[in-house]
């Protein structure tokens, strides 16, 4: 009879210990790991603060140059004209400290001045781009700055975002370009590395020189004729070829320039 007792004993403890562990967890499956201050759901008028001690972030992984399988061909697809042309001289302004480290803040104007330089022949030379002062703005503003920056985009799956603000005649006053800081970016010298790009990242260079088209006037272009061209109106992981402008970028940046 006692070893049945004490045996009895046990399953009761072990039924109150189950149940009690159950009801924790149901009370702690209320209240979220997440910092900030929470009503206790078992306990009126009882407060818990949760504070999460995090792990250290480590650097990101150093992305892979892959230089295979990488084209750049041609298109003879003429970009059409989206309204608006720039005056004979524009300054614009870099942000280099908003630029990621994957790329580096410190080349930002190294592959700015190669994307306006295209452009510039593109116009048959009828714009001169000039590099202003930096700037440490990251938004789009009338405030007689030409900023290329990199900032936060609401737009969703927008690479970059450039803003025109131009009269009615069609002369442009006041332009900026927004690329998206949650992307992963990368930036590939093409005077090093000929026709390579980091793998799992977009371009600087080559999202920037296809914003640069909208600064020249021209529209994007989202049917199959245009896929090759840089004024294309999407945007690839490990894409080079719009650095360099094809014949129908350049025709159509010519047309704004040298016909009217």
């Amino acid at each position: 009879m006692r070893k049945v007792l004490v045996f009895l004993t046990l399953i009761g403890i072990s039924l109150s210990f189950f149940a009690g562990a159950v009801n924790a967890k149901n009370n702690q499956n209320e209240i979220p790991e997440v910092d900030g201050v929470y009503n206790d759901p078992g306990h009126s008028g009882l407060k818990i603060r949760v504070i999460v001690h995090r792990a250290k972030p480590g650097p990101p992984p150093e992305p892979t140059l892959q230089c295979d399988s990488i084209t750049d061909p041609g298109s003879t697809a003429v970009v059409t004209p989206a309204g608006w042309k720039l005056p004979p001289t524009w300054t614009y302004n870099l942000n280099p400290t908003s630029v990621p480290s994957s790329v580096g803040g410190q080349y930002l104007a190294d592959f700015a001045a190669s994307g306006f330089s295209e452009w510039r022949s593109a116009t048959g030379n009828k714009v001169s781009f000039v590099q202003g002062s930096d700037t440490t703005i990251t938004r789009q503003a009338y405030d007689n700055q030409n900023i290329v920056a990199w900032g936060r985009v609401s737009s969703q799956n927008a690479l970059a975002v450039t803003y025109i603000r131009y009269y009615q005649g069609g002369e442009a006053v006041d332009v900026d370009t927004i690329m998206n800081k949650k992307y992963a970016w990368s930036w590939a010298d093409q005077s090093q590395h000929d026709l390579c790009a980091y793998e799992d990242t977009y371009d600087a260079q080559n999202i920037l020189t296809h914003e640069l088209g909208h600064w020249v006037g021209l529209n994007d272009h989202y049917t199959s004729e245009y896929t090759e061209n840089t004024m294309y109106g999407y945007g690839s992981k490990m894409e080079i070829k719009k650095d360099t402008l094809t014949q129908g970028d350049i025709t159509g940046a010519s047309n704004i320039y040298n016909n009217n």
